[in-house]
């Protein structure tokens, strides 16, 4: 009986949360796919110029969720 006791009484281990090296604990990350600016080109048009178009992997958000921590902002 007293060692169940000891058991419940225990103190449980602390999780130790560190702030994400990759986010600085945002949560967010400049998207790799347009460099940040929220466009990419696709093609180039009969002049020559790049066409552009609102990038795939943001959406044109410039940034997307942090891969290192999972959009949480801190690691375990």
């Amino acid at each position: 009986m007293l060692e169940m006791e000891r058991i419940r009484r225990r103190p449980k281990a602390k999780v130790s949360k560190r702030q994400c090296h990759r986010c600085y604990g945002s949560g967010q990350t400049t998207c790799r796919s347009c460099g940040g600016s929220g466009y990419a080109a696709t093609s180039r048009d009969p002049t020559g110029q790049l066409q552009s178009c609102r990038c795939t992997a943001c959406y044109g958000n410039k940034s997307t969720r942090c891969m290192a921590c999972k959009g949480v902002g801190y690691l375990e």
